[in-house]
């Protein structure tokens, strides 16, 4: 049973289709906007890929 397959199992238990509302997106336990996340992530990612530049010139 995959993910998805338990999302849509707890939906046709509690009576709901799934399409009828959205849930709100957590990002470490707070609620926020898609667009909120996704800047989150990006700078998160930047930050990684310049440590491992660093690391790379440390070491080359």
């Amino acid at each position: 049973m995959s993910f998805d397959d338990d999302d849509v199992d707890n939906d046709a238990l509690s009576g709901g289709s799934g399409s009828d509302g959205k849930k709100p997106k957590t990002f470490f336990g707070m609620e926020l906007s898609d667009g909120m996340v996704y800047g989150i992530v990006i700078v998160l990612t930047i930050i990684f890929i310049r440590q491992v530049v660093t690391v790379l010139q440390a070491l080359g």
